[in-house]
């Protein structure tokens, strides 16, 4: 960040985000519980089939906005609730289980037509599509081939050989997934992300509350989750600080391409201020409040987790904060 020319972090803001999300951890609103959420979350009773679905979620999980005022984001409805992006991908995924089909196996995906593919994701009447069909069905193809060929299929056993470590982990997916190795290049230096590799690791350790198979001993080494939601909050919010030339390209809703400065500047800032509201709201938790003894009270996926949903709840107040637009299978 020292490099960094149009944004900056606003240390008196970020010190009052770290109040409130200590006080929120301390009231019990900061935790693993219900991690992705009941309601469009994975299947539960076999851990093989959890893990599966944490897999696929994850691999789909990137590039939900839309520009399309009149017709809004991706939307699916369940049990007469309307979900929006991730998690109506999510809620679409958990309709083909019902019907029948055999989504989270991946000698299915390794082979799915662009046909089924647009079936499944199909959006409600007058909502945008899912974006980037193409690149999901390639992803699907590549990453379900690697699984079935290192793997026997199923990721569960590619947490086996990580011997319980988050960071391990990562980098396995890393080095043997390429639509998870989110890199770039900023002033002639290579920067590692790694949004949806890291965001892998700790769906499933909170979709099983770090227990089992889970039981990772360094979630503090993880970071947040670099994307373009978060981003929003801490802006709002006045954490980041942009120039007024980025200021302009947010506003103007310029697209702006994977690997620009502005975007390594916007996504790095987000992680070191995020790691640094960790470790300011760890100072005021008190000790009774660990979270185990898989690191810190409070680790920077919670952190991320919480502004999320943080923005999902008020979305009517953060989507009047510009965020970046960057069309990307990376996040």
């Amino acid at each position: 960040m020292e490099r960094a020319q149009h944004v900056s972090i606003n240390l008196p803001a970020l010190q009052k985000l770290a109040n409130t999300i200590s006080s929120a951890m301390m009231d019990g609103e900061c935790t693993t519980e219900d991690w992705i959420g009941s309601d469009v979350g994975p299947p539960t009773g076999d851990p093989v089939l959890t893990i599966d679905w944490i897999f696929l979620t994850s691999t789909l999980n990137f590039s939900f906005w839309t520009n399309d005022k009149e017709k809004g984001s991706y939307c699916r409805k369940y049990k007469d609730k309307l979900y929006h992006g991730y998690e109506a991908m999510c809620v679409a995924i958990n309709q083909a289980i019902v019907d029948g089909i055999d989504i989270l196996n991946a000698e299915y995906y390794s082979r799915i037509t662009m046909y089924d593919l647009e079936n499944i994701f199909r959006p409600l009447e007058n909502s945008s599509p899912l974006p980037m069909l193409n690149e999901r069905l390639n992803v699907l193809h590549e990453t379900g081939s690697i699984l079935l060929k290192e793997y026997g299929g199923h990721f569960l056993r590619c947490i086996e050989q990580s011997g319980g470590s988050a960071i391990d982990l990562v980098e396995l997916v890393v080095k043997k997934f390429p639509a998870y190795r989110d890199e770039a290049v900023y002033d002639g230096q290579r920067v590692s992300f790694y949004k949806r590799a890291q965001i892998l690791v700790s769906d499933i350790w909170g979709c099983f509350n770090g227990h089992g198979i889970a039981h990772f001993t360094d979630m503090d080494r993880l970071t947040m989750f670099a994307d373009y939601r978060v981003p929003q909050v801490l802006a709002h919010e006045g954490v980041l600080v942009y120039s007024s030339k980025l200021k302009h390209r947010l506003e103007k809703k310029e697209e702006i391409p994977f690997g620009d400065s502005d975007e390594c500047e916007i996504r790095a800032a987000s992680i070191l201020a995020v790691h640094l509201i960790a470790n300011e709201a760890n100072e005021k938790i008190p000790l009774e409040k660990d979270t185990g003894d898989f690191g810190e009270r409070l680790n920077e996926p919670l952190v991320d987790v919480y502004l999320w949903r943080k923005r999902r709840e008020r979305s009517d107040i953060y989507e009047k904060t510009p965020f970046h637009r960057t069309r990307s299978i990376f996040y």
